[in-house]
């Protein structure tokens, strides 16, 4: 049976069509989550972003939009460099729920071909 926080992020994930992540012109960086792991931060909506993410936000970092096909895009490179899972929620910094970008990638690839067109 699948977490219903799991479910819930699914389907607003599938409702807009991709996920805030926090970053610059540079891309998204990765946060270290509260066992030393990289974890990609993603949310359902900027205001989350901003409210997790604005305390420690370095100049010139915001709420970015990646839709699907940029999040798929952007996946190997975050595995390339060591990342292995995602923070879809967190609450006061720490991560809440995070989801194994295998996991991620095949639900995104799941929404375009579901998607109607």
């Amino acid at each position: 049976m699948t977490d219903p926080d799991t479910t819930a992020v699914w389907d607003d994930l599938a409702a807009s069509g991709g996920l805030w992540a926090w970053g610059d012109e540079d891309g998204v960086a990765p946060w270290t989550d509260g066992d030393g792991h990289d974890v990609v931060p993603l949310w359902t909506a900027a205001e989350r972003a901003e409210e997790e993410a604005l305390p420690d936000a370095e100049p010139g970092e915001g709420p970015v939009f990646l839709d699907v096909e940029g999040l798929l895009e952007a996946i190997p490179e975050w595995m390339a460099a060591g990342v292995g899972a995602a923070g879809l929620q967190s609450e006061g910094g720490r991560f809440t729920l995070t989801v194994p970008l295998a996991e991620l990638t095949e639900r995104l690839l799941r929404l375009q071909v579901d998607r109607p067109t």
